[in-house]
Protein backbone atom coordinates (compact mmCIF):
# COMPACT_ATOMS: atom_id res chain seq x y z
CA UNK A 1 0.00 0.00 0.00
CA UNK A 2 1.07 3.91 -1.11
CA UNK A 3 1.45 6.21 1.46
CA UNK A 4 2.01 9.90 1.39
CA UNK A 5 5.37 9.51 1.11
CA UNK A 6 5.35 7.37 -2.24
CA UNK A 7 2.03 8.39 -3.76
CA UNK A 8 2.24 9.94 -6.98
CA UNK A 9 -0.53 12.46 -5.55
CA UNK A 10 1.95 14.17 -3.20
CA UNK A 11 4.70 16.72 -3.22
CA UNK A 12 7.64 16.22 -0.51
CA UNK A 13 8.15 19.95 1.22
CA UNK A 14 10.97 20.97 3.34
CA UNK A 15 10.56 23.10 5.98
CA UNK A 16 13.78 25.24 7.10
CA UNK A 17 14.71 23.17 10.11
CA UNK A 18 14.75 19.81 7.69
CA UNK A 19 10.68 18.79 8.71
CA UNK A 20 9.60 17.16 5.55
CA UNK A 21 5.70 16.96 4.96
CA UNK A 22 3.80 15.74 2.04
CA UNK A 23 1.69 17.76 -0.11
CA UNK A 24 -1.12 16.91 -1.77
CA UNK A 25 -0.40 18.05 -4.84
CA UNK A 26 -2.90 16.67 -7.73
CA UNK A 27 -5.57 18.82 -8.37
CA UNK A 28 -9.30 17.93 -7.87
CA UNK A 29 -10.30 21.66 -6.57
CA UNK A 30 -8.51 24.86 -6.20
CA UNK A 31 -8.48 24.61 -2.80
CA UNK A 32 -8.07 21.32 -0.68
CA UNK A 33 -7.69 20.90 2.81
CA UNK A 34 -7.70 18.32 5.67
CA UNK A 35 -10.73 17.82 7.72
CA UNK A 36 -11.39 20.27 11.27
CA UNK A 37 -8.98 18.89 14.21
CA UNK A 38 -11.91 16.96 16.45
CA UNK A 39 -12.58 14.35 13.56
CA UNK A 40 -9.77 12.65 11.39
CA UNK A 41 -9.84 12.29 7.50
CA UNK A 42 -8.29 8.74 7.25
CA UNK A 43 -9.12 5.59 8.06
CA UNK A 44 -7.31 3.84 11.17
CA UNK A 45 -5.10 1.78 8.90
CA UNK A 46 -4.17 4.63 6.90
CA UNK A 47 -5.47 3.41 3.19
CA UNK A 48 -8.31 6.34 2.73
CA UNK A 49 -7.58 9.61 2.94
CA UNK A 50 -10.87 12.21 2.78
CA UNK A 51 -10.03 15.70 1.78
CA UNK A 52 -12.17 18.79 1.83
CA UNK A 53 -12.38 20.37 -2.27
CA UNK A 54 -13.55 23.60 -2.59
CA UNK A 55 -13.59 26.08 -5.71
CA UNK A 56 -13.76 29.91 -5.11
CA UNK A 57 -16.20 31.78 -5.55
CA UNK A 58 -18.47 29.48 -5.15
CA UNK A 59 -19.37 28.76 -1.53
CA UNK A 60 -19.02 25.68 1.03
CA UNK A 61 -17.20 22.34 0.06
CA UNK A 62 -17.69 18.83 -1.17
CA UNK A 63 -15.25 15.73 -0.58
CA UNK A 64 -12.58 13.53 -2.52
CA UNK A 65 -11.20 10.05 -1.88
CA UNK A 66 -7.53 8.87 -2.21
CA UNK A 67 -7.19 5.72 -1.71
CA UNK A 68 -3.69 4.69 -1.03
CA UNK A 69 -4.06 1.11 -1.76
CA UNK A 70 -4.62 2.14 -5.45
CA UNK A 71 -3.16 5.46 -5.43
CA UNK A 72 -6.22 6.47 -7.32
CA UNK A 73 -8.36 9.27 -6.24
CA UNK A 74 -12.62 10.03 -6.40
CA UNK A 75 -14.38 12.95 -6.45
CA UNK A 76 -17.43 13.01 -4.75
CA UNK A 77 -19.63 16.24 -5.57
CA UNK A 78 -22.27 14.83 -3.99
CA UNK A 79 -20.86 15.32 -0.23
CA UNK A 80 -21.59 18.86 0.12
CA UNK A 81 -23.00 19.78 3.62
CA UNK A 82 -21.35 19.52 6.65
CA UNK A 83 -20.42 17.55 9.56
CA UNK A 84 -18.53 14.95 8.02
CA UNK A 85 -16.90 12.00 9.95
CA UNK A 86 -15.09 8.95 8.99
CA UNK A 87 -14.99 5.78 10.43
CA UNK A 88 -12.20 3.60 10.94
CA UNK A 89 -12.80 1.66 8.14
CA UNK A 90 -13.02 4.95 5.92
CA UNK A 91 -16.95 5.05 5.85
CA UNK A 92 -17.65 8.52 5.22
CA UNK A 93 -20.94 10.17 7.10
CA UNK A 94 -22.19 13.55 6.42
CA UNK A 95 -25.13 16.30 7.76
CA UNK A 96 -27.12 17.75 5.25
CA UNK A 97 -30.43 19.53 4.95
CA UNK A 98 -32.25 15.81 4.16
CA UNK A 99 -30.33 14.67 7.56
CA UNK A 100 -27.13 12.70 7.55
CA UNK A 101 -26.11 10.37 4.66
CA UNK A 102 -23.44 7.76 4.45
CA UNK A 103 -20.87 6.86 1.27
CA UNK A 104 -18.40 3.01 1.77
CA UNK A 105 -15.11 4.24 0.24
CA UNK A 106 -14.65 3.94 -3.36
CA UNK A 107 -18.67 3.48 -4.16
CA UNK A 108 -19.54 5.06 -6.57
CA UNK A 109 -23.66 5.19 -6.91
CA UNK A 110 -26.01 7.38 -4.79
CA UNK A 111 -24.70 7.88 -1.03
CA UNK A 112 -27.45 6.22 1.21
CA UNK A 113 -29.66 8.69 3.57
CA UNK A 114 -29.18 6.69 6.94
CA UNK A 115 -31.14 9.70 9.19
CA UNK A 116 -33.75 12.17 8.44
CA UNK A 117 -33.76 15.39 10.14
CA UNK A 118 -36.16 15.48 12.71
CA UNK A 119 -39.78 16.71 12.68
CA UNK A 120 -38.96 19.27 15.62
CA UNK A 121 -35.67 20.63 13.94
CA UNK A 122 -37.39 20.40 10.09
CA UNK A 123 -39.93 22.83 11.04
CA UNK A 124 -38.28 25.18 12.72
CA UNK A 125 -36.40 25.56 9.45
CA UNK A 126 -33.00 23.46 10.00
CA UNK A 127 -30.78 23.06 7.34
CA UNK A 128 -28.21 20.93 8.35
CA UNK A 129 -27.62 17.95 10.44
CA UNK A 130 -24.66 19.25 12.28
CA UNK A 131 -21.06 20.71 12.53
CA UNK A 132 -19.92 17.84 14.28
CA UNK A 133 -20.67 14.42 13.78
CA UNK A 134 -19.13 11.85 16.22
CA UNK A 135 -19.99 8.24 17.03
CA UNK A 136 -20.87 6.71 21.13
CA UNK A 137 -18.00 4.73 22.06
CA UNK A 138 -20.24 1.66 21.27
CA UNK A 139 -21.08 3.11 17.68
CA UNK A 140 -24.74 2.84 18.29
CA UNK A 141 -25.35 6.19 17.82
CA UNK A 142 -24.28 9.50 15.99
CA UNK A 143 -24.28 12.88 18.18
CA UNK A 144 -25.15 15.70 16.24
CA UNK A 145 -25.52 19.42 16.96
CA UNK A 146 -28.54 20.99 14.95
CA UNK A 147 -28.45 24.44 14.53
CA UNK A 148 -31.57 26.71 14.20
CA UNK A 149 -31.93 29.97 11.43
CA UNK A 150 -33.21 32.88 13.74
CA UNK A 151 -33.75 35.97 11.54
CA UNK A 152 -31.39 37.85 9.95
CA UNK A 153 -28.14 35.59 10.11
CA UNK A 154 -29.16 35.51 13.90
CA UNK A 155 -28.68 32.05 15.88
CA UNK A 156 -31.97 30.21 16.19
CA UNK A 157 -30.43 27.98 19.21
CA UNK A 158 -29.70 24.53 18.95
CA UNK A 159 -31.20 21.09 19.21
CA UNK A 160 -28.45 18.38 20.96
CA UNK A 161 -29.25 14.85 20.12
CA UNK A 162 -27.89 11.71 19.17
CA UNK A 163 -29.15 8.88 15.78
CA UNK A 164 -29.65 5.93 15.83
CA UNK A 165 -27.71 3.90 13.56
CA UNK A 166 -30.10 0.83 13.38
CA UNK A 167 -32.96 2.74 12.53
CA UNK A 168 -32.36 6.56 11.93
CA UNK A 169 -34.57 8.05 15.29
CA UNK A 170 -33.65 11.21 17.21
CA UNK A 171 -33.36 11.67 20.75
CA UNK A 172 -33.18 14.96 22.06
CA UNK A 173 -30.72 15.43 24.80
CA UNK A 174 -31.06 19.36 25.25
CA UNK A 175 -32.17 21.96 23.27
CA UNK A 176 -30.18 25.90 24.10
CA UNK A 177 -32.46 29.19 24.01
CA UNK A 178 -32.82 31.72 21.04
CA UNK A 179 -29.49 33.49 20.30
CA UNK A 180 -27.36 31.00 22.06
CA UNK A 181 -25.79 28.66 19.87
CA UNK A 182 -23.89 25.42 21.17
CA UNK A 183 -21.62 23.73 18.26
CA UNK A 184 -18.58 22.13 17.69
CA UNK A 185 -20.52 18.96 19.65
CA UNK A 186 -18.69 15.97 19.78
CA UNK A 187 -19.48 12.65 22.15
CA UNK A 188 -17.38 11.51 25.17
CA UNK A 189 -15.12 8.51 23.81
CA UNK A 190 -15.82 6.55 27.18
CA UNK A 191 -19.56 7.75 28.08
CA UNK A 192 -22.77 7.68 25.36
CA UNK A 193 -24.17 10.00 27.76
CA UNK A 194 -22.16 13.03 27.97
CA UNK A 195 -21.23 15.40 24.93
CA UNK A 196 -18.91 18.06 25.13
CA UNK A 197 -19.97 21.47 22.97
CA UNK A 198 -19.02 25.33 22.53
CA UNK A 199 -21.34 28.28 23.52
CA UNK A 200 -20.10 29.96 20.28
CA UNK A 201 -20.37 33.65 19.27
CA UNK A 202 -23.23 34.65 17.70
CA UNK A 203 -24.82 37.84 15.91
CA UNK A 204 -26.40 40.36 17.83
CA UNK A 205 -30.18 40.48 17.55
CA UNK A 206 -30.05 44.12 17.90
CA UNK A 207 -26.47 45.50 16.40
CA UNK A 208 -26.51 42.83 13.77
CA UNK A 209 -22.80 42.53 14.98
CA UNK A 210 -20.68 39.49 15.61
CA UNK A 211 -19.96 39.21 19.35
CA UNK A 212 -18.61 36.23 21.55
CA UNK A 213 -21.03 35.32 24.07
CA UNK A 214 -21.54 37.14 26.92
CA UNK A 215 -20.77 36.05 30.89
CA UNK A 216 -22.70 33.51 32.60
CA UNK A 217 -22.32 34.52 36.50
CA UNK A 218 -18.99 35.93 35.69
CA UNK A 219 -17.70 32.77 33.71
CA UNK A 220 -16.99 32.69 29.59
CA UNK A 221 -19.34 30.00 29.02
CA UNK A 222 -17.52 28.39 25.80
CA UNK A 223 -16.88 25.24 27.65
CA UNK A 224 -20.83 23.44 27.69
CA UNK A 225 -21.13 19.71 29.23
CA UNK A 226 -24.55 18.06 28.37
CA UNK A 227 -25.46 14.51 28.97
CA UNK A 228 -28.41 12.46 27.89
CA UNK A 229 -30.63 13.63 30.48
CA UNK A 230 -30.78 17.30 29.33
CA UNK A 231 -28.36 18.22 32.14
CA UNK A 232 -25.98 21.09 31.49
CA UNK A 233 -22.72 22.03 33.36
CA UNK A 234 -20.41 24.49 32.52
CA UNK A 235 -16.74 24.62 33.05
CA UNK A 236 -15.00 27.55 34.17
CA UNK A 237 -11.93 27.70 31.42
CA UNK A 238 -8.63 28.85 32.73
CA UNK A 239 -8.29 32.33 33.06
CA UNK A 240 -11.77 32.80 31.88
CA UNK A 241 -11.09 32.04 28.27
CA UNK A 242 -11.89 29.10 25.92
CA UNK A 243 -11.79 27.90 22.41
CA UNK A 244 -11.23 25.13 20.56
CA UNK A 245 -11.66 22.29 22.89
CA UNK A 246 -11.77 18.87 22.55
CA UNK A 247 -12.17 15.77 24.82
CA UNK A 248 -8.75 14.33 25.82
CA UNK A 249 -8.08 10.53 23.81
CA UNK A 250 -9.20 8.74 27.52
CA UNK A 251 -12.25 10.98 27.98
CA UNK A 252 -11.25 11.97 31.44
CA UNK A 253 -10.82 15.53 30.80
CA UNK A 254 -11.25 18.25 27.99
CA UNK A 255 -8.30 20.08 26.63
CA UNK A 256 -8.49 23.51 25.04
CA UNK A 257 -6.54 26.49 23.71
CA UNK A 258 -7.15 29.54 26.31
CA UNK A 259 -4.65 32.02 28.42
CA UNK A 260 -2.50 32.16 31.28
CA UNK A 261 -3.85 34.10 34.07
CA UNK A 262 -1.84 37.05 35.90
CA UNK A 263 -0.61 34.49 38.24
CA UNK A 264 1.68 32.84 36.54
CA UNK A 265 3.76 35.76 35.90
CA UNK A 266 6.38 33.96 33.46
CA UNK A 267 4.00 33.52 30.86
CA UNK A 268 0.93 35.67 31.84
CA UNK A 269 -1.28 36.70 28.88
CA UNK A 270 0.45 34.23 26.65
CA UNK A 271 -1.57 31.74 24.86
CA UNK A 272 -1.55 27.83 25.91
CA UNK A 273 -3.32 24.62 25.83
CA UNK A 274 -5.03 23.93 29.53
CA UNK A 275 -6.61 20.85 30.89
CA UNK A 276 -9.82 20.41 32.82
CA UNK A 277 -10.27 17.14 34.44
CA UNK A 278 -14.02 17.79 35.21
CA UNK A 279 -14.19 16.68 38.17
CA UNK A 280 -14.62 20.26 40.12
CA UNK A 281 -10.70 21.03 40.28
CA UNK A 282 -8.94 23.90 38.49
CA UNK A 283 -7.94 24.07 35.19
CA UNK A 284 -3.84 23.32 34.58
CA UNK A 285 -1.81 24.74 31.85
CA UNK A 286 -0.17 21.69 29.45
CA UNK A 287 2.02 24.11 27.18
CA UNK A 288 2.77 27.37 26.09
CA UNK A 289 4.07 28.32 22.71
CA UNK A 290 3.67 32.07 22.72
CA UNK A 291 3.94 33.77 19.36
CA UNK A 292 5.06 38.00 19.69
CA UNK A 293 1.73 40.01 18.92
CA UNK A 294 -0.02 36.36 17.78
CA UNK A 295 -1.79 34.08 18.93
CA UNK A 296 0.16 30.85 20.09
CA UNK A 297 -2.16 28.26 20.45
CA UNK A 298 -5.22 28.45 17.83
CA UNK A 299 -5.96 24.59 17.77
CA UNK A 300 -4.08 21.68 19.33
CA UNK A 301 -4.14 17.71 19.61
CA UNK A 302 -2.48 15.30 21.11
CA UNK A 303 -1.63 11.88 20.78
CA UNK A 304 -3.24 9.09 22.53
CA UNK A 305 -0.78 8.85 25.32
CA UNK A 306 -1.34 12.84 25.59
CA UNK A 307 2.66 13.49 25.55
CA UNK A 308 2.87 14.90 22.20
CA UNK A 309 0.78 17.79 21.10
CA UNK A 310 0.31 19.63 17.64
CA UNK A 311 -0.15 23.61 17.92
CA UNK A 312 -0.83 26.08 15.09
CA UNK A 313 -1.07 29.73 15.39
CA UNK A 314 -1.97 32.79 13.68
CA UNK A 315 1.41 35.09 13.45
CA UNK A 316 1.05 39.52 13.17
CA UNK A 317 0.00 40.55 9.69
CA UNK A 318 -0.97 43.74 8.44
CA UNK A 319 -1.42 44.65 11.68
CA UNK A 320 -4.17 42.03 13.90
CA UNK A 321 -3.81 39.32 15.54
CA UNK A 322 -6.96 37.52 13.92
CA UNK A 323 -8.24 37.50 10.09
CA UNK A 324 -9.82 34.65 8.13
CA UNK A 325 -6.50 34.18 6.08
CA UNK A 326 -3.72 35.17 8.52
CA UNK A 327 -0.43 33.49 8.24
CA UNK A 328 -0.09 31.08 11.05
CA UNK A 329 2.47 28.32 11.39
CA UNK A 330 2.46 24.74 12.97
CA UNK A 331 4.55 23.42 15.60
CA UNK A 332 4.90 19.82 17.58
CA UNK A 333 6.08 19.80 21.36
CA UNK A 334 7.08 17.08 23.48
CA UNK A 335 5.65 17.75 27.41
CA UNK A 336 8.12 15.65 28.65
CA UNK A 337 11.54 17.19 27.20
CA UNK A 338 9.57 20.37 26.75
CA UNK A 339 10.70 20.59 23.56
CA UNK A 340 9.08 22.16 20.17
CA UNK A 341 9.98 21.87 16.63
CA UNK A 342 8.38 23.76 13.90
CA UNK A 343 6.53 21.55 10.92
CA UNK A 344 5.44 24.43 8.93
CA UNK A 345 7.19 27.86 10.06
CA UNK A 346 5.18 30.03 8.77
CA UNK A 347 1.69 29.58 6.20
CA UNK A 348 1.85 32.73 3.97
CA UNK A 349 -1.25 34.72 2.93
CA UNK A 350 -2.59 33.56 -0.36
CA UNK A 351 -4.92 34.84 -3.04
CA UNK A 352 -4.76 39.02 -1.57
CA UNK A 353 -6.83 38.26 1.43
CA UNK A 354 -6.62 40.79 3.90
CA UNK A 355 -8.25 42.03 7.14
CA UNK A 356 -10.66 43.76 5.44
CA UNK A 357 -10.83 41.33 2.80
CA UNK A 358 -10.58 37.91 4.24
CA UNK A 359 -11.31 34.45 3.06
CA UNK A 360 -14.27 33.13 2.72
CA UNK A 361 -13.09 29.84 3.90
CA UNK A 362 -11.60 28.35 7.01
CA UNK A 363 -8.14 27.69 6.49
CA UNK A 364 -6.71 27.58 9.18
CA UNK A 365 -4.33 24.74 9.43
CA UNK A 366 -6.26 22.26 12.25
CA UNK A 367 -3.79 19.87 12.88
CA UNK A 368 -4.18 16.69 14.03
CA UNK A 369 -2.79 13.45 14.74
CA UNK A 370 -4.05 10.26 13.02
CA UNK A 371 -3.35 6.75 12.00
CA UNK A 372 -2.32 5.87 15.83
CA UNK A 373 -0.32 9.01 16.20
CA UNK A 374 2.05 8.13 13.11
CA UNK A 375 0.96 11.09 10.74
CA UNK A 376 -0.11 14.59 11.51
CA UNK A 377 -2.95 16.05 9.01
CA UNK A 378 -3.29 20.05 8.13
CA UNK A 379 -3.88 22.26 6.23
CA UNK A 380 -1.02 24.62 4.67
CA UNK A 381 -0.43 27.75 2.36
CA UNK A 382 3.34 26.95 1.50
CA UNK A 383 3.09 26.61 -2.49
CA UNK A 384 1.08 29.80 -2.39
CA UNK A 385 -2.39 28.08 -2.51
CA UNK A 386 -4.48 25.88 -0.05
CA UNK A 387 -3.61 22.59 0.05
CA UNK A 388 -3.83 19.17 2.35
CA UNK A 389 -0.33 17.97 3.61
CA UNK A 390 0.76 15.01 6.21
CA UNK A 391 3.57 14.93 8.30
CA UNK A 392 5.24 11.83 9.78
CA UNK A 393 5.68 11.92 13.39
CA UNK A 394 8.69 10.47 13.90
CA UNK A 395 11.05 12.68 12.70
CA UNK A 396 9.47 14.92 14.74
CA UNK A 397 9.58 13.04 18.21
CA UNK A 398 13.91 12.72 17.55
CA UNK A 399 13.64 16.20 16.86
CA UNK A 400 12.22 17.12 20.49
CA UNK A 401 13.86 14.30 22.28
Amino acid sequence: MFDCTTSRHFTEYVNENGVRSYILTTRTAKYQQCFYFVNSGLSEDGRYFWFYCADPPKRGHHLALLDFLTDEIIDYPDTTGSGWLVDTDGTLYWGCADGIKMRRPGERGEAILIAPMPEQAKALGARSIATHLSFTPDKSELVADIQLPGHDGTSGGSILGSFSMSDGSFTEWYRSPVYVPYNHAHCSPIDGDLLLCAHEGSKHPVTMKQQAPDLIDGIYPRLQLITRDGTRRMLPPHANYATHEFFAPDGKSVLYCARADKSDTEIAGQHVVARDRMDGSPAEVVLCLPIEKGTGAWHAHCSDDERYFVVDGSLFTYGKTWWRGIRSNVRFFDTVTKKCADIITENPVVDGYTPDNPCNYHIDPHPRFVCGGKFITHTTTVRGTVDAAITPVEQLKGLTK
